[in-house]
């Protein structure tokens, strides 16, 4: 057995790579010149709520009596919101994101869901990931198929970089990594010897090859990220000290530093929210926005805001009524926000009726893949993909 040495391993562990997990890159034209070239286009930011947010109690419907009804004990007081309008409030604990709200930079969609919803974590967010809906076996991510090659990307550092959880969205062919460790990232790329890998057994069709294949092409990628980094040191921004803030925190360096890259997906935990949920939601919720508000601020710092567009999703929401132990169970459809400096502010989809529940559940008013149309448009001018919905024609920014 050809076993990877420590350094191997460790550099793997930084990409956040495997076999299994990181797809090989294509490798030419992609190293690009050292230098502080900018960013080209727009740059989406892809925020996974893993465990199911409940977007009942993140966005609220303030006047309806339903709501109270279903809400006895855990729903949100009207006199504690953050108002957006006479009829609907942010939690309290959305501070940041309503501060992007009151800057016009700030657009909720309401009600976004699928039909025939799928109530298992896993199962859910495959549909979600590869956005073909609750039949589909698909295992490619949305945005990896939307990127065909020889498409209008080509030329960028990267197709995207996940720096948080699974490769979901981005998964499939193309040139996407994980690089889920800064500080770990150049530590390591600063020792690889060049030019040396493991010794292949001689006509070997060991599944290891795969894996020394995939370490060579993530060696190039992480050899392209390194030289930007080095020559754009990092600047004092303030971001959380929680697991989301450290990711964005690390998007905003990657930006920052000139790597060309139109997504980024990070990932924040914790939002199966059985039991007890009014402080725990409240503590996930801040840091949510507390963490897109620095990376907002760090991008204006930048100059970079404007190009960017922060897009959250969740497996699903959750049910309409509270269960017997202070939280709510696995539902159906949720708000999705949306942020950027060239985004198009405001309520968009359509409110589901908590009169007219589906099995307990909220119905769906917008199909998600109707988001996935207006970013692919919005962004990247990439047309023609109606993931089997028809066209939306929901805007995400602003027209010029």
């Amino acid at each position: 057995m050809t076993l990877l040495s420590p350094t191997r391993r460790k550099f793997l562990s930084a990409l956040g790579s495997s076999a299994a997990s990181l797809p090989l890159l294509t490798l030419p034209g992609f190293v690009q010149a050292a230098g502080s070239k900018p960013i080209s286009g727009h740059v989406l930011i892809l925020v996974e709520l893993a465990g199911g947010n409940d977007g009942l109690n993140s966005v609220i419907p303030i006047t309806d009596p339903a709501y109270r009804a279903l809400r006895p004990e855990i729903g949100i007081n009207a006199r504690d919101v953050l108002g957006l309008d006479p009829d609907t409030g942010l939690h309290p604990a959305m501070r940041g994101f309503a501060d992007l709200w009151e800057r016009g930079e700030a657009q909720i969609v309401e009600g976004v869901g699928y039909p025939d919803p799928n109530r298992s974590h896993f199962r859910s967010i495959e549909i979600w990931n590869a956005g073909l809906g609750a039949t589909s076996t698909v295992r490619n991510g949305w945005v990896s198929s939307a990127f065909a090659p020889g498409g209008a990307l080509v030329g960028r550092d990267a197709e995207g970089l996940v720096l948080g959880g699974g490769m979901g969205p981005l998964d499939g062919a193309g040139r996407f990594s994980a690089m889920r460790d800064e500080d770990l990232f150049m530590e390591t790329l600063q020792y690889l010897p060049d030019g040396q890998h493991p010794v292949r057994p001689a006509g070997s069709l060991s599944p290891l090859d795969h894996v020394l294949e995939t370490y060579e092409s993530a060696q190039v990628t992480g050899e392209a990220i390194r030289r930007k980094l080095e020559h754009s040191p990092a600047r004092s921004w303030a971001f959380p000290e929680s697991d989301l803030g450290a990711q964005l925190r690390t998007a905003a360096r990657l930006l920052d530093a000139g790597v060309d890259v139109p997504v980024l997906k990070v990932v924040q935990d914790g939002y199966d929210t059985h039991d007890n949920q009014p402080g725990e939601h409240a503590a996930l919720l801040g840091d949510l926005t507390d963490a897109i508000s620095a990376f907002a601020s760090a991008m204006r710092d930048a100059g970079l805001w404007d190009q960017i567009t922060v897009v959250t999703y969740s497996e699903f929401g959750r049910t309409a009524r509270e269960n017997a132990s202070g939280g709510t169970d696995h539902g159906t459809a949720a708000p999705v926000f949306i942020s950027g400096g060239a985004v198009a502010g405001g309520l968009t989809g359509a409110r589901p009726s908590l009169e007219q529940l589906v099995e307990g559940d909220l119905a769906h008013t917008t199909d998600y893949r109707h988001v996935y149309q207006a970013i692919l448009r919005d962004l990247w001018q990439i047309d023609g993909t109606d993931f089997g919905v028809g066209d939306g024609r929901l805007r995400l920014l602003r027209q010029t």
